[in-house]
């Protein structure tokens, strides 16, 4: 679990980074950025019913997603608020090609800093 300093919490953070937000696809995932100007980074998963209606396979989908992102999180980038949303069930997915897809996404969005600070 990321702590709660580092999450997207408040609807006016979501509709403020969807609105202002850039984004980067992936198949099975896209990430929708944007620069806070806060000390910390915040993130949030997303993943919506058209992925599975069941609430179990979602639920694991974000976890798989969640620890990707927190074993890594001291090479985010700090001062942007960023949300993953998973667009297909990666639930039966391997763990290697989760983290692959996760870090290719924040690579690509310039949220990755290869050496921490």
């Amino acid at each position: 679990m990321i702590a709660r300093v580092y999450r997207l919490r408040t609807a006016a953070d979501f509709n403020k980074t969807y609105q202002r937000g850039r984004s980067v696809n992936a198949d099975t995932m896209y990430v929708k950025h944007y620069q806070s100007h806060f000390e910390n980074s915040k993130v949030a998963v997303v993943v919506s019913k058209k992925v599975s209606k069941r609430a179990v396979v979602r639920n694991r989908c974000k976890r798989r997603v969640i620890e990707v992102v927190r074993k890594n999180w001291q090479h985010i980038t700090p001062g942007h608020n960023f949300i993953l949303t998973v667009k297909q069930d990666i639930s039966a997915l391997p763990a290697a090609e989760v983290e692959r897809t996760v870090l290719d996404l924040l690579k690509r969005a310039k949220l990755w800093q290869s050496t921490t600070q």
